[in-house]
């Protein structure tokens, strides 16, 4: 990473105004009146962020959180209320499939368009475009009015204009989302390569394995603010639990994480307690111990259970309304002891953490009761040839013809 600052946003803030009455919209749309006694929606406050050539940052929240506005006030789409954005360089900006893009133009017309806006000349529109069409790979349809295309095909061309521009920064909210796994793959690899050669990228997603596999930072926001700035792995961490927490109770206090200091009870129904850990050298095979412990009369519980990487990227997870393990009754003050059970033998070397969430489910919707992340670690030793994270016991063979 660069020291050079590419984007620099100082005490970001955004609040909309409107009225929820018709009739002074209209007066207001006809005559242009001002509105009077309008209600303010705030929906930023108080955002600093800083990006350096070289990174690639993730930004991470719960819908309505604010990413969207802040990446439009980052691309220099949408004007702050309050706060100042400074800017080095060209930024390519995707906040939306067509953004910038007439729906009655080409794709071809639309790919010159897109880089007229970012500042290319004629000329050199003209060099990018059969780049541009070669990534895309519409076919004949782009020669065709994108009012035409499917949100897949749309996709495949707003990404395709943003990485042939050479912008020193690429803004990226959500749109790969929407195109087709294959196209995805493609995606993901040129990102990979333009990352490992140097380009920034600062991207919104709620794949938490995506930005823990292409991010060098992750940026968390949560009812408008910045909760969490810094590395990938706690990013994720912090998201994953403010994303489970909000499933709980109103009243919970403490749902923006201020460290890393867990377990973390959403309530104190039912609690996991006297977790121990053990594990066979000889069969790969690991158990972990523990005791569901009920603090009232708790109806149908579950457990979830995960197991990631040190990246945060899960590498195996079990269901427990799926896997049919349902605990019908527990009386206040009564336990019940559980084991869960798996095979490290596939693991390849490495350190993996053990994460799990206590449920009731009430109908067809599981309300958490407990949160335990990251309360539990494991190293996997050995040498290996492989890389990844399970060992599939691949070997090549080479034989004469």
């Amino acid at each position: 990473m660069s020291s050079e600052v590419l984007l620099r946003a100082h005490d970001i803030g955004k609040v909309y105004t409107g009225t929820e009455h018709p009739l002074t919209t209209l007066r207001n749309a006809l005559f242009g009146t001002s509105i009077q006694k309008a209600d303010h929606y705030p929906v930023l406050a108080g955002i600093d962020l800083t990006i350096h050539r070289g990174e690639t940052v993730g930004i991470m929240g719960r819908n309505g959180a604010g990413k969207t506005t802040l990446l439009g006030i980052l691309g220099n789409v949408i004007q702050p209320t309050t706060g100042r954005v400074e800017r080095s360089g060209r930024i390519s900006t995707l906040l939306g499939l067509t953004a910038g893009f007439n729906p009655n133009f080409t794709g071809r017309e639309n790919a010159f368009l897109f880089c007229s806006i970012q500042g290319l000349t004629h000329e050199e529109a003209q060099a990018k475009i059969g780049k541009i069409q070669a990534f895309a790979d519409l076919g004949r349809y782009f020669d065709l009015p994108i009012r035409t295309y499917s949100s897949g095909m749309q996709a495949r061309l707003s990404f395709s204009c943003a990485i042939h521009v050479d912008s020193d920064l690429i803004i990226i909210d959500e749109t790969l989302a929407v195109g087709d796994a294959n196209f995805r793959m493609k995606c993901y690899d040129r990102i990979r390569h333009m990352r490992d050669t140097g380009q920034t990228f600062l991207m919104v997603s709620h794949n938490q394995n995506l930005v823990a596999n292409f991010c060098t930072r992750g940026v968390v926001l949560e009812g408008g603010g910045k909760v969490f700035d810094g590395p990938t792995f706690d990013a994720v961490e912090v998201y994953k639990r403010i994303r489970t927490e909000a499933m709980g109770d109103d009243d919970f206090e403490g749902k923006l994480v201020k460290g890393t200091n867990w377990p973390s009870k959403l309530h104190n129904d039912v609690t996991l307690e006297g977790m121990a850990f053990t594990s066979q050298p000889g069969d790969g095979m690991a158990t972990l111990h523990g005791v569901l412990k009920a603090h009232k009369d708790v109806d149908n519980i579950t457990l979830n259970f995960g197991i990631s990487n040190h990246l945060g990227i899960v590498v195996c997870a079990i269901d427990g309304v799926k896997a049919g393990l349902i605990i019908p009754y527990l009386q206040s003050g009564e336990s019940q002891s559980m084991d869960l059970c798996f095979s490290r033998r596939r693991l390849l070397p490495g350190r993996y953490y053990v994460s799990a969430i206590v449920h009731t489910l009430v109908g067809d919707v599981t309300k958490p009761l407990a949160l335990y992340q990251n309360f539990l670690s494991f190293e996997v030793g050995g040498d290996s040839s492989m890389a990844g994270m399970a060992d599939l016991s691949m070997a090549i063979a080479i034989g004469k013809d």
